[in-house]
């Protein structure tokens, strides 16, 4: 189904975070969520060039500036005939909500501007939802909702209520086109009753429902918010097949994963110094004990002098005894005194021997 929204004039609404604010010298239009907007704007005079801004019309603000009749960029287009200047967006989302101003004229200095607002709403109640299962909204504080209520039969009372119409529990009631009452507020676009809510508080869950009746007849929708103090991007309520847009919690804020992400980036810094440390050490005590098994070692100890020393040292305990050879002659074996006969005396050391030796094997030298 789809919803032709007109525009409402003289409409006094403070909107916030993401609906705009709105004054009584502006023009409102309100869309919903996924839907199409489209609205004409009537000049006094014609114009070549054609433009289509957001807020005003300079530098990247300007969406469509064409001298054609027709003209479109993205999402947005553009259409002048007879002195009537329409603007569309397609597929509206939540961030469409704000300030607009088209213009016509001669040159895009001397152009003409009108300012309107776009609310987008971000669901529309068409009496189709199951029953037993209400529309139901996640918000988080601080932000703001606005619904949208159609209703097929006309009608001129309107009421914004929580819970069942009646006493406090009516927020905003009014017979005219739109009314506000403090964070509560109503617009009414033919067939299509929008209800806001601005600077939502936990205290803010709840039922709510919008109300239109006529001289005979009465129709109203229902919708249930809840509002968290949780944040995050979600996607949408339920109980219809109308897109739109919620808010639910995340179960990590931004700065506790920017936490988490700096802790396992210091564990790991950590852990390779670690590493590196025990590497190069472990090399440091290979390439010691490698350089002291390699190193020469001491040269040995020359015995040789020293056992002469010591034999000279031991000379002086050697013991001497006589030897008394019998009568011979020059020509013997043992030795003689030259051409004399009789006793030769010959004196040798007494050698220490094993007991295996006979005591009677002797040595000697000739001089």
């Amino acid at each position: 189904m789809k919803v032709h929204h007109t525009l409402i004039c003289f409409f006094f609404l403070s909107l916030q975070d993401g609906n705009p604010e709105v004054t009584n010298a502006q023009i409102l239009h309100y869309g919903v969520i996924g839907g199409d907007f489209k609205a004409g704007f009537t000049f006094n005079s014609p114009g070549t060039w054609k433009m289509f801004c957001r807020e005003k019309c300079e530098g990247q603000n300007i969406l469509i500036n064409t001298t054609d009749v027709r003209a479109q960029t993205g999402r947005y287009s553009i259409e002048y005939k007879n002195n009537v200047l329409s603007v569309s967006i397609s597929k509206l989302t939540e961030s469409d909500s704000g300030q607009y101003s088209c213009g016509l004229g001669g040159s895009p200095s001397s152009a003409s501007f009108t300012p309107f607002v776009i609310v987008v709403a971000e669901a529309l109640l068409d009496g189709n939802d199951d029953p037993a299962q209400l529309k139901h909204f996640n918000k988080e504080t601080g932000s703001s909702l606005t619904v949208g209520c159609y209703f097929k039969q006309a009608g001129y009372r309107k009421m914004f209520c929580r819970g069942e119409c009646g006493g406090e529990n009516t927020l905003v009631h009014t017979e005219h086109v739109s009314a506000q009452r403090d964070r509560y507020s109503i617009g009414y676009d033919p067939g299509v009753l929008y209800v806001s809510i601005t600077q939502l508080t936990k205290s803010d869950s709840g039922r709510y429902r919008c109300l239109l009746s006529g001289s005979s007849s009465s129709s109203s929708r229902e919708f249930e918010v809840t509002v968290t103090d949780a944040a995050g991007p979600s996607a949408t309520t339920t109980g219809s097949s109308t897109p739109s847009l919620t808010w639910t919690g995340s179960t990590e804020q931004p700065e506790e994963a920017a936490s988490t992400g700096t802790s396992i980036y210091v564990l790991l810094v950590v852990g390779l110094t670690l590493a590196l440390i025990i590497i190069l050490l472990s090399v440091s005590v290979l390439i010691f004990c490698k350089n002291r098994s390699s190193k020469p070692k001491d040269p040995p100890v020359e015995t040789g002098q020293a056992a002469v020393t010591e034999e000279e040292d031991d000379s002086s305990k050697l013991t001497y005894s006589e030897v008394n050879f019998s009568k011979r002659t020059f020509g013997s074996p043992n030795g003689a005194s030259s051409g004399n006969t009789g006793e030769v005396i010959y004196s040798a050391p007494r050698v220490n021997v094993s007991s295996d030796v006979r005591d009677d094997s002797l040595y000697s030298s000739v001089a």
